[in-house]
């Protein structure tokens, strides 16, 4: 065999052992996806008499505790990973997901089901912050931004696969109340496949290096790696490293990271990026999807139908996004999901409040709001997981993260809060105010966000400290 062939099929190994490690780990945000998404089809099942009789405030509590819960598991997950590393800290998240998902499915009240929602939040917030974090740095530079974008597609994927078992298991519930049961038991799967799979795969090499581990750091590089570029990354995390430990032999702390001028504008940049994410109406689409669907003029049953296509899309949007992100680079597809889901939502409005009388309204705005969710779901959505998961240096990425991915859920949480509020009060004017984020978010993008397409992580930092650092 000669020595071409010899090194593509060891280039072919090292891809298929990353993607093998990259898709493991994304069932973390698998598990996102679903745990977020399955609450609405069950929920109606929970509240009934039969089972745990909740009033609409009771409801209420039980869905958005997830999304409380995974601020905080968002902000102490990332430095707890920093601890004990990012392939213990995924470990036990499978562990945390599996004990929730059973822990909900046998709750015999509201407090035990709420505890366990919480606990649910915890884990899903802490996979926000450390899934991508992980594979970005196991991945290369040139397949970074694929690799990462994983993650977005699996939690999309979670949500489909929430509504297509909220779909399979509602018919069951109209004989069968205690379906709730099975519905947020069945997330335990891929928390299992989660927590025994990453017995499979490496630690990550920066990490192993932080904590002085190099020839463990070596051996999964030369796992996930060419030979030929092993020494001069190994070369360069090391490098990168010393200069962390030579300003500061601590563990980076939130003051810190406050006090240091050019690490608080990363800070800065990445948590207004995570506001911007939310506040563009992507949740409020999400979650009331329905209901937008039947304020344009369709019925329950038919707007319930059209809303699973929101699932749908979402894949699509984020298939895409995957494919492109390396091509187009971050930047520009974060221009063009803002220009575009800003354009959708300003359309969709004014349909909406001039021609909502028309035949060909309502279907028109349903479009509008499928072609936003590709958009989205393609751009804004990735891009806002990857920069983050990129921007921050080694030494302060598991506090920096979790605290921009505690803003985001924070975000989440208001977005979800307020919006039946203002659906009620007035689609149009709901649309208005989040086409008005977009246009918030071209602004701050153009001033703050760098291109990070293809660039090292060690030099991403240099452009901060550049920039900041005077």
């Amino acid at each position: 065999m000669d020595t071409s062939t010899t090194t593509k099929k060891s280039e072919s190994n090292h891809s298929g052992f990353l993607w093998l490690a990259t898709f493991i780990a994304a069932m973390g945000s698998l598990l996102f996806g679903y745990d977020t998404g399955i609450v609405n089809g069950s929920l109606v099942f929970i509240a009934d008499k039969s089972q745990l009789d909740l009033n609409a405030f009771q409801q209420g509590i039980v869905s958005s505790g997830l999304t409380l819960g995974a601020a905080f598991g968002a902000i102490f997950g990332g430095p707890f990973a920093d601890k004990i590393g990012r392939k213990k800290i995924l470990t036990i998240l499978g562990i945390v997901f599996s004990v929730g998902a059973l822990g909900c499915a046998f709750s015999t009240n509201i407090t035990i089901l709420i505890i366990f929602r919480f606990l649910l939040g915890l884990a899903v917030g802490s996979a926000s912050a450390n899934v991508p974090v992980y594979i970005a740095e196991i991945a290369p530079s040139e397949l970074r931004g694929k690799m990462v974008t994983t993650a977005q597609v699996m939690i999309v994927t979670g949500q489909f696969v929430a509504f297509g078992v909220n779909a399979a298991l509602t018919p069951l519930g109209t004989g069968n109340a205690a379906i709730w049961r099975w519905m947020l038991g069945l997330g335990t799967i891929p928390a299992i496949v989660l927590w025994l799979g990453m017995y499979l795969v490496p630690e990550s090499p920066r990490w192993l290096v932080s904590q002085g581990k190099m020839d463990k750091a070596l051996n999964v590089l030369r796992r996930i790696r060419a030979a030929a570029v092993v020494d001069p990354e190994m070369k360069e995390i090391k490098d990168k490293d010393q200069q962390d430990k030579a300003e500061s032999a601590e563990q980076a702390t939130f003051k810190e990271l406050v006090s240091t001028k050019w690490i608080l504008q990363i800070l800065i940049t990445g948590s207004v990026l995570g506001l911007i994410q939310q506040f563009a109406g992507i949740n409020s689409i999400m979650y009331y999807g329905g209901q937008i669907i039947s304020d344009s003029g369709f019925s329950t049953t038919t707007a319930a139908i059209l809303n699973t296509g929101n699932g749908l899309f979402s894949i699509v949007g984020a298939v895409l996004g995957m494919f492109t992100i390396d091509w187009l680079g971050r930047k520009k597809l974060e221009f063009a999901g803002l220009t575009i889901c800003g354009l959708a939502l300003v359309a969709a409005g004014v349909i909406h409040t001039a021609f909502a009388s028309a035949s060909w309204a309502g279907i028109t705005i349903v479009v509008l709001v499928y072609v936003y969710i590709i958009f989205f779901q393609g751009t804004l959505g990735p891009v806002t997981w990857l920069i983050n998961s990129e921007i921050f240096p080694q030494r302060y990425r598991g506090i920096g993260t979790g605290i921009t991915i505690f803003v985001l859920w924070l975000g989440n949480f208001f977005v979800g809060l307020l919006s039946p509020v203002l659906l009620q009060w007035n689609m149009a004017y709901t649309f208005y105010i989040f086409a008005a984020c977009c246009v918030f978010g071209i602004i701050f993008v153009a001033a703050r966000v760098p291109e990070t397409k293809g660039v090292p992580l060690e030099e991403i930092e240099k452009y901060f400290r550049n920039k900041y650092d005077k």
